[in-house]
């Protein structure tokens, strides 16, 4: 049986890494721009963070209802 909320989690977790790779990508296309980087650095730093809580979010689901994607 599919677990529809490891579904959406784990699409969840998909978007906020791609949304992560993203604003690493432009963040690296600005070194040596002191005030663009430093925005886009912080920005990128949220989406971290939004990432990092993702994946907790989707592990603690797998750990207390061991469906694990299926």
């Amino acid at each position: 049986m599919i677990c529809s909320i490891d579904t959406n989690l784990f699409e969840d977790y998909a978007s906020s890494v791609m949304e992560l790779f993203d604003a690493t990508d432009r963040l690296a296309n600005l070194v040596g721009q002191h005030g663009p980087f430093e925005d886009e650095r912080k920005y990128t730093e949220q989406v971290r963070g939004k990432c990092s809580a993702a994946r907790l979010a989707l592990e603690q689901h797998w750990a207390q209802h061991t469906c694990r994607g299926t």
